[in-house]
């Protein structure tokens, strides 16, 4: 997927047109009534043609009706799960709300180099905060949820506790990355699995 990479953090080229929408707003009210309707009539027919052809965020994926009906995965405490479903992710905010642990998400892809390097740093601090979940969410994988939860850059890291954001953080370092942990989730303890 084309990205756009300005230091340690990478855009995929597919948040243009929220850009591009968003500008839309101040420049509409600037252009005669005829032409803005014009363009607002090619961007619709262009959207649909993106939508038509399954271009990643702009649509619904394939099967996607049937993801909130899916079993939702378990994850293991202690180490780097990833996210299969937004049900899945739903179900980890109940029960971090109803059993006192922090969800640590870490919205990621492939082609992006940054994330691809904070990996290792991230399965470490993992193992240290055994008794925290921290997932990995493939940004292409979960447009969706990736466009729920307003990340507009990789990587992009997010900390729950009970079910709410308390913070995040959009292309840290590594030691950015374990200060903010300790920040929000005290000091690391050493061991294996939590739960």
């Amino acid at each position: 997927m084309p990205v756009i990479c300005i230091g340690p953090i990478c855009v995929p080229w597919s948040v243009i047109p929220a850009i591009v929408f968003f500008l839309w707003k101040f420049a509409k009210p600037l252009l005669p009534k005829e032409w803005a309707e014009r363009v607002e009539q090619q961007m619709t027919r262009f959207m649909d043609f993106l939508r038509e052809k399954g271009v990643p965020g702009f649509g619904k994926k394939k099967g996607a009706a049937s993801a909130p009906n899916q079993a939702v995965s378990a994850v293991t405490f202690g180490e780097v799960n990833h996210l299969t479903s937004a049900a899945q992710l739903d179900e980890l905010q109940r029960r971090s709300k109803q059993e006192s642990w922090a969800l640590v998400l870490d919205f990621t892809a492939p082609w992006c180099k940054p994330c691809q390097a904070l990996k290792p740093r991230f399965q470490e601090l993992a193992r240290q905060y055994p008794k925290d979940c921290f997932l990995e969410v493939d940004a292409d994988e979960m447009d969706d949820v990736t466009a729920k939860h307003g990340v507009m850059g990789l990587p992009t890291f997010q900390i729950y506790r009970h079910g709410e954001q308390v913070t995040t953080s959009t292309g840290c370092d590594e030691a950015a990355l374990a200060k903010l942990l300790s920040e929000h989730l005290g000091a690391p303890t050493e061991g294996k699995k939590g739960q």
